[in-house]
């Protein structure tokens, strides 16, 4: 008996893995689609499941989005790393550039939702936190790891190449993808005209 019961308690854990997988992927969806703001009769519906297995999945949604938060963690955090050898600042810009107009273009409807739901929940309210200190530490990393930008130059560079900035080409400015990432590339070289020596990569590093 005790060998039922645990062949049944599998099955059911099973169930609700396999529940919360197509729930999350639901939410996912209809952000990507544009619903900045899921309804959990609307997540159910798309998902293909009763509204009470949403709530046994998921006690409210600041749960259901802090799991879609860990799924564009682990989604997007490998592609922020990038090639470091070469010594040339303004290549390093380059790569980083088409690195966030791609991750932002790809993020955007997420953040967006994120934007409109951060006052209610705190693991929104993380998330974005943790969003300017990785744009800030990558920004260092790839163009001023050698401490050799001006302060003021380098605070510029966070600006026009956070997603902030993004945000403001796209929603108040009405630009498109292609044309925020010009934008934003624009700007961002115009602030390395009179860039500081290249990098100096020291052996073995």
């Amino acid at each position: 008996m005790a060998l039922e019961s645990g062949g049944a308690d599998d099955g059911r854990k099973a169930r609700r893995s396999r529940s919360r997988l197509k729930i999350v992927h639901a939410f996912k969806d209809l952000i990507r689609e544009g619903m900045a703001t899921p309804s959990a009769p609307a997540v159910a519906e798309k998902a293909g499941v009763g509204l009470r297995t949403v709530y046994r999945c998921f006690e409210d949604m600041g749960s259901l989005y802090r799991e879609l938060v860990s799924i564009l963690h682990e989604e997007f955090q490998p592609r922020t790393l990038q090639d470091l050898e070469t010594p040339d600042r303004t290549v390093r810009l380059t790569h980083l550039l088409a690195n966030r107009a791609a991750i932002f273009a790809e993020l955007e409807p997420f953040l967006l939702a994120s934007e409109a739901k951060r006052h209610a929940y705190k693991a929104l309210e993380q998330d974005y936190g943790y969003l300017l200190r990785v744009e800030r530490e990558r920004l260092q990393v790839l163009l001023n790891p050698d401490g050799q930008l001006p302060d003021e130059m380098f605070e510029a560079l966070h600006a026009v190449t956070s997603f902030s900035f993004w945000r403001r080409l796209r929603i108040e400015q009405g630009l498109d993808c292609d044309a925020a990432s010009r934008v934003m590339a624009r700007a961002a070289r115009a602030l390395l005209t009179k860039s500081p020596p290249p990098i100096l990569i020291k052996a073995g590093a």
